[in-house]
């Protein structure tokens, strides 16, 4: 299963149909052309940056004797565009206001999305119990509950 990352585009209501859904794995596309793979995602300062690596290990081949560290540079750089390309991607959107509303584990894109679509229409509610007090997530900041128990990471805590 691969996780997807679900970006909405800036003062769009969230499920949006034109919401950026963006794999984060491996891109085979990325590690055989990492230059143009960049451009085409308009990454235009990782391109500029990947072009330059390019240049230089094309300039360190003519060298004699260094073929070896050139297509060292050359297959890194391949290797962290493939890895990495995705999550510069998603980076870029942010930085272009676009928010990141979720993440979903599933198999394909489009299944990623109507998982975000059913979370996104459900309601978000606390319910609250006898003592007056919200029940809380365990990822909200803030003491956990009411009780007179409690914990403080994996220790347990009894508080008087």
């Amino acid at each position: 299963m691969t996780a997807y990352l679900v970006l909405a585009r800036p003062g769009a209501p969230t499920p949006d149909e034109r919401c950026v859904v963006i794999a984060d794995r491996f891109a085979v596309l990325a590690f055989i052309a990492p230059v143009i793979w960049l451009l085409f995602n308009r990454l235009w300062l990782e391109a500029f940056a990947a072009a330059l690596v390019t240049v230089a290990a094309s300039m360190l081949a003519s060298v004699p004797g260094q073929m070896v560290p050139a297509l060292a540079i050359g297959l890194a750089l391949q290797l962290i565009t493939a890895l990495e390309g995705r999550n510069w991607r998603a980076s870029a959107l942010q930085r272009r206001g676009w928010r990141l509303v979720d993440v979903v584990e599933t198999e394909d894109a489009d299944t990623a999305f109507e998982i975000h679509s059913s979370h996104a229409i459900k309601p978000q509610t606390l319910s609250m119990p006898a003592n007056g007090r919200p029940n809380r997530s365990p990822l909200m900041p803030g003491r956990q509950g009411g009780g007179e128990t409690g914990s403080i990471g994996l220790v347990p805590v009894k508080r008087n």
